[in-house]
This record gives structure tokens, C-alpha cells and sequence, in this order.
């Protein structure tokens, strides 16, 4: 992956959640430790897979974000949970609803780079959930986390993919974006890498089998097209 476009990425996604102390502090001020944390995730299905991992040792949130999905693993039951992420303020915000959620105890957010995973010992994590990451950076990039997460995970581990829906690239240059195979980008910015189905089992079934596809929108869409690979080591 050219540089340019990894700096890029890191930079868009680092903005997109950075917050004001005062801006936290409100919304902090606001969470009900044990109730929100069953709103956080963007769908309903998202949250039941998350609650799979309920009595797992060590799950992996690989991009984690805001860490919505390890505050929901953690207060469904897993034990120990690694968020990491390559923005640095997505690791503070994780970090801070960890604590507001009262599961810090749990969650360890860590700011990596994109050569931490290659860096982890075979066989860590016994689950490993990842959402919005692999297609949405280079394919090269995607299909490299794939086979370095087939080895930091245990032979029984649970592994679970979240991804955006398909939509055909060349739909979206005429909507002005510019497009480089599967790939689009809006103002310069790597914001989807856009395969099929089966093009992404393609490259799963490498290391994985398919234990369950399923659909999902987010709220105000109309149709499930979003997608949850859920895979089992070979």
C-alpha cells in the first residue's frame, strides 16, 4: 500500500472522532452504565453476535472505533478484550466509555499501526471481531489482515467480519468518485473497497470456513444488505 494512502486513511478516520473535552464530558455526564450499552450497536443483529462471545477469554476488536462493540462484549461476559486501533482519538474515546461504562477493568485500548497484527504471537485471542476495516482500506491491506488474524487466533476461535454492502464501483464515478478497481474514493480518501459476497469468501475460505452469513442495515435503511461474516479457523 502506498504511503500516502495510509496516512490519509489515518487521518480522516482520526478526525472523524475527534471530540471536545466539553462535548465528552456531556455526553459522559449522560450514560446510564447499565442500560445504554444495549443501544450502541448500529443494529440488533450486530449486538446478538457480539453476545456469542459471552464467556470468551480473549477477544481481539480489531478497529474498534468507539469501542461500541467491546463495551457490549464486555458487559455480556468476556472476560479480557484487546481494542485497537490506528486513530489515536478513537483509543481515547474507547478508553473513555470503557471507564464511563465501568468495564476498564476489562478493555485495553491500544493506538497501533498497521503492522501490529504481524507483530502478535500465533494463537492469542480465542474470539476477534472486526467492523468497517477490511473494506475500507486497500485490498492488499484487507486480505493481509485476514491471514494474519487466521494465525493470532485460536483453532476453536470465533471470528467475526462486519461489512458495508456492495455497491458497484463504477455507480459510484458516476456520483463523481474516483475509482481504482474495487476501489472509491471521495476527496482523495480511500472510503470503501467494494467486492461481492463471494469475492470476500473468496479470500476468507483461505483460512476460514463459512459458519453463517448474515444481513443487517443500520438505522433508516430500507433494505439488509449490510453484511456479518462469522468464520471458524481451518
Amino acid at each position: 500500500m502506498e504511503k500516502n494512502v495510509y496516512l490519509n486513511l489515518v487521518e480522516f478516520w482520526d478526525q472523524n472522532f475527534l471530540m471536545s473535552k466539553e462535548d465528552k464530558e456531556q455526553l459522559l455526564s449522560q450514560i446510564n452504565p447499565d442500560e445504554d450499552y444495549k443501544e450502541l450497536a448500529p443494529s440488533q443483529k450486530q449486538y446478538d453476535k457480539l453476545v456469542e462471545f459471552k464467556g470468551y477469554n480473549h477477544v481481539l476488536d480489531y478497529g474498534s472505533g468507539s469501542g461500541w462493540a467491546s463495551i457490549i462484549m464486555a458487559k455480556n461476559g468476556v472476560k479480557k478484550i484487546t481494542a485497537v486501533d490506528v486513530s489515536n482519538n478513537s483509543v481515547e474515546m474507547t478508553n473513555c466509555y470503557a471507564k464511563a461504562f465501568k468495564v476498564d477493568d476489562i478493555i485495553q485500548g491500544i493506538f497501533i499501526d498497521e503492522n501490529w497484527l504481524k507483530q502478535q504471537k500465533s494463537g492469542t485471542f480465542d474470539g476477534f471481531f472486526c467492523s468497517n476495516v477490511i473494506d475500507v482500506v486497500p485490498l492488499e491491506m484487507a486480505k493481509e489482515i485476514v491471514k494474519e488474524t487466521s494465525r493470532v487466533v485460536k483453532k476453536d476461535a470465533r471470528v467475526i467480519f462486519s461489512l458495508n454492502f456492495y455497491i458497484d464501483p463504477q455507480l459510484m464515478k458516476e456520483r463523481g468518485a474516483e475509482i481504482d478497481g474495487p476501489h472509491v474514493y471521495l476527496d482523495g480518501v480511500l472510503r470503501l473497497t467494494s467486492l461481492k459476497d463471494e469475492e470476500w469468501l473468496e479470500i476468507f475460505k483461505l483460512y476460514f470456513e463459512l459458519v453463517s452469513l448474515d444481513y443487517f442495515a443500520w438505522p433508516g435503511e430500507q433494505k439488509e444488505t449490510r453484511r456479518i461474516f462469522t468464520l471458524k479457523p481451518k
